[in-house]
């Protein structure tokens, strides 16, 4: 006679250690990325903070861990834990709210896959891509009106997958163009309000 029970039991072992096998799986991935973007933070936190931006790890379901470009990504579930860097640009009055928006219109509304509503914050995104061992970069700063601004190198705008030299590379490229941004907007800012107080004498 087959013991069904005994063979239930059986099974049910084995998917339990599979189960259990997959949660260490995934807790050794979260570690390695963690590590990972300790080593990038630890690296790049002192000249972030010496001009006056934050940075911090979080760790957030994994459609926080991207730009959102299409309506359809903006409304994705998240299927897993992650650990992604940010950059933030809170006490800059001039670069906090220059992020491209990350909302869009309906697919059946007449304004389908444009931009709703005005700029949002502005960030820079650091994730690690364990299956290539490499970062990952995701700008989201100075834009004006969600359009990339022509005088600013593209590459400000551009995500980009490499070694941790190349994504701190990147980065200065990206924090160059948004300081000579915010130094712009200050200049504009400061002329404007010279010419305010002329006219009331």
């Amino acid at each position: 006679m087959i013991d069904l029970k005994g063979m239930i039991n059986d099974n049910m072992a084995v998917l339990d250690a599979e189960s259990k096998h997959q949660e260490m799986l995934a807790e050794e991935k979260l570690q390695r990325q963690h590590e990972a973007l300790i080593e990038l933070s630890d690296e790049i936190k002192p000249v972030i903070e010496e001009a006056g931006y934050s940075i911090k790890l979080w760790k957030h379901g994994n459609v926080f861990a991207k730009k959102w470009r299409t309506y359809k990504e903006a409304w994705e579930k998240s299927v897993e834990k992650v650990y992604y860097l940010k950059i933030e640009f809170e006490d800059s009055r001039h670069l906090k709210s220059t992020g491209e928006s990350e909302s869009f219109y309906a697919p059946h509304t007449k304004y389908a896959g444009q931009h709703c509503g005005a700029n949002k914050r502005a960030y820079i995104k650091f994730v690690w891509d364990d299956d290539k061992g490499l970062y990952h970069i995701i700008p989201n700063v100075a834009y004006e009106s969600n359009k990339e601004l022509k005088e600013l190198d593209p590459l400000t705008y551009q995500e980009l997958t490499g070694t941790k030299d190349m994504v701190i590379e990147r980065l200065a490229v990206v924090l160059a163009n948004a300081m000579r941004y915010e130094k712009s907007k200050a200049i504009r800012l400061a002329e404007h309000q010279a010419w305010k107080e002329s006219l009331n004498g």
